[in-house]
C-alpha cells in the first residue's frame, strides 16, 4: 500500500509538467468512434463498466484512487505474440468528458496511452476511443494498429450496446 501511494504521489507530482503528454493528439496510435443514442452518464457509466467485463481483460482493479486520478490495474489475455500483458496505469478523469490514460510500467509493453472522449450531440453522443501502443517488439507497428483499431472498434461497440440498454427510453 505504502508503495502504491509513493507511486501514486510521484506521478501526481510529475503530471504537472507532464499533463500535456495525456492530451495531446498523436499522429500515430488508433482512433474509433460511435454514435450512441443514449444521454453522456449512460456512457460515462458504461465506459466505466467495460473494463470490468471486457473479455481481454483477466482483470481491472483500482489499485489507488484520489479524486479524478486513478492507478489502475489491468491484465490483458489472448495478445498476439506477446501473449498476457499486466499494465499499471494511471488515469484522469474528466467527468462526464474524457478519460486519459497512461502506462507507467508493464511486464511486456514499451508504451500505452490514450483517451476516451465524450461529446454530447443533439441525439446523443459521440464517443471515441484513441490508443498508442508499443510493443516494444520488432515487427511493424502498422501491425499492432491493425490489431488494436478491431480491439477498439469491439470496445466501442459494447458501451455503446450498454449505454443505450441503460439509457432511459424516450416517453
Amino acid at each position: 500500500m505504502k508503495k502504491s501511494l509513493g507511486l501514486l504521489a510521484a506521478l501526481a507530482i510529475c503530471s504537472v509538467n507532464a499533463n500535456a503528454a495525456f492530451c495531446q493528439a498523436p499522429s500515430d496510435g488508433v482512433t474509433g468512434k460511435v454514435e450512441i443514442t443514449a444521454p453522456a452518464q449512460a456512457v460515462w457509466d458504461a465506459v466505466h463498466h467495460e473494463r470490468q467485463s471486457d473479455p481481454d481483460l483477466t482483470y481491472s482493479k483500482i489499485v489507488e484512487q484520489k479524486g479524478n486520478r486513478i492507478l489502475l490495474e489491468q491484465k490483458f489475455n489472448a495478445i498476439p505474440i506477446v501473449g498476457e500483458a499486466t499494465c499499471l496505469l494511471v488515469q484522469e478523469e474528466t467527468p462526464l468528458k474524457r478519460i486519459d490514460y497512461k502506462m507507467v510500467r508493464s511486464d511486456k509493453f514499451k508504451e500505452m496511452w490514450g483517451s476516451w472522449v465524450i461529446e454530447e450531440n443533439p441525439n446523443g453522443v459521440s464517443l471515441s476511443l484513441h490508443s498508442v501502443l508499443d510493443t516494444g517488439l520488432p515487427y511493424a507497428q502498422s501491425v499492432t494498429n491493425q490489431f488494436l483499431k478491431g480491439k477498439i472498434d469491439a470496445r466501442l461497440n459494447r458501451v455503446k450496446a450498454a449505454a443505450e440498454k441503460i439509457a432511459p427510453k424516450p416517453q
